[in-house]
């Protein structure tokens, strides 16, 4: 407390002179700190806000949420001379704080920094979500970064740098892309968990944000976490909206974007059931979260203003599983209220379902539900499975990470995937949904 009262005294007299020499600069301005050392990268640093988070609120006109993780009990996010100080919650010797901003102005440009005690980051900026998108939006959709599942072979351990290598290879390339993406969807396997590890698997996150710090502090990122991460990791370094049903089962919540409606469903997750064909379908939530989820898609599916319906996934149930066996109670309430895309991942290669029913019959008069897994955003690539699904409609394994660019407007959702090869983008598909 008496470093930062002495920082203000400093700056009030900073501003002082400003003023007479017209000079605009802002606390924000002069309290920013330099970007984290890239020798650090993967490491937390005592003196720096690790992991910085950006997402919004259940109304992306006016919020956002702000995170981060460091060894001060209390921290802030400054923008321009207001400040704003966060919640924060100890967990072992670290801090996790959080700043809800509100009463933001839609379709404005912000900057800021976070931190406290002379400890703060570089200035980053979001732009929040217009009032009017007469052209639509866009947004793009990573998945499985999974970051330590490659192997050093001279040691046999895991490889985390040249995970996080191609993680921000592909992210990069995809705001290159995409530089207007209104938001970035993740549908899990941030990082990877496994008994080759170098690192714990939670010590491995800070190699996902320290790649890509940069572009995760710019933009608003909605995760659907996958069964290579943990559930509680939502309120440390990713946040949900108010919008929500949480649970130990898991964590759903939903939001407006435009003139589309968007689900993450969270669940307590099973590495082996959506793999094995013995299974029929994932066990999905509690009676609650299914209640609660039915009573959200109907909303929506009655909402006129709402022209799409986007569900967020790591699990699909249709990706490589027999149709027997992914007709599940989530596909069929999805048939039920016509959701459109479901955006998912955990498999590893690329594939894009027709547009079928909860059965897996392919359906032609637009009430069928598309099932998408844009192959990963990180090193490990798997071969498509042998068994050929009659709901492809292509799945293939081209050997390089990807993201994908969709597009809402005003005709439908347009799907735009990309290949990553040395940093470039490659347009790989084009279609119209």
């Amino acid at each position: 407390m008496k470093i930062r009262n002495f920082l203000l005294a400093a700056v009030g007299l900073l501003m002082l002179a400003s003023c007479q020499t017209q000079n605009t600069e802002t606390l924000m301005d002069i309290l920013q700190g330099k970007p984290k050392k890239e020798s650090q990268w993967g490491k937390l640093d005592d003196n720096f806000p690790n992991n910085v988070g950006n997402t919004f609120n259940n109304d992306p006109k006016t919020t956002r949420i702000i995170s981060w993780q460091s060894k001060s009990e209390t921290g802030e996010v400054i923008m321009g001379n207001d400040t704003k100080v966060s919640a924060s919650i100890k967990n072992g010797d670290w801090y996790f704080h959080h700043v809800n901003l509100d009463n933001l102005v839609p379709g404005k440009t912000y900057s800021y920094i976070v931190g406290s005690g002379g400890k703060y980051s570089p200035i980053y900026t979001f732009k929040t979500e217009n009032d009017n998108l007469p052209n639509g939006f866009s947004i793009i959709h990573v998945t499985d970064p999974q970051i330590g599942t490659s192997n050093n072979p001279d040691t046999g351990k895991s490889d985390e740098v040249t995970d996080a290598g191609a993680w921000k290879r592909v992210i990069e390339a995809a705001l290159t892309t995409c530089p207007d993406a209104a938001f970035i969807v993740n549908t899990g396997d941030v990082v990877n968990t496994g008994s080759s590890a170098t690192v714990p698997r939670e010590d491995r996150i800070p190699y996902y944000f320290d790649y890509a710090q940069k572009s995760i502090a710019n933009n608003a990122f909605i995760y659907a976490l996958g069964n290579n991460d943990t559930l509680d990791w939502f309120g440390k370094y990713f946040y949900a909206n108010d919008n929500q049903n949480v649970d130990t089962s898991g964590v759903l919540y939903s939001f407006n974007y435009g003139s589309a409606h968007f689900i993450s469903i969270n669940e307590v997750f099973s590495s082996s059931n959506d793999d094995d064909d013995s299974e029929k379908g994932l066990s999905y939530g509690s009676g609650s979260q299914m209640a609660w989820l039915e009573d959200d898609l109907k909303a929506a599916s009655e909402d006129q203003s709402i022209k799409s319906i986007v569900v967020m996934t790591h699990q699909p149930d249709f990706g490589k599983k027999t149709p027997e066996n992914a007709d599940t109670d989530l596909a069929k309430l999805f048939e039920k209220y016509n959701v459109n895309l479901v955006l998912a991942g955990h498999y590893h290669f690329y594939m894009r379902s027709k547009s079928i029913l909860a059965t897996g019959d392919e359906v032609t008069d637009g009430t069928g539900t598309v099932w998408f897994i844009p192959n990963a955003s990180g090193s490990k690539l798997n071969d498509v499975p042998a068994a050929v699904r009659d709901y492809w409609e292509r799945a293939e394994q081209p050997g390089l990470p990807m993201f994908t660019q969709l597009d809402f407007t005003q005709t439908g959702i347009r799907l735009r995937a990309y290949t990553v090869d040395s940093g470039n983008a490659d347009l790989f598909e084009d279609v119209q949904l």
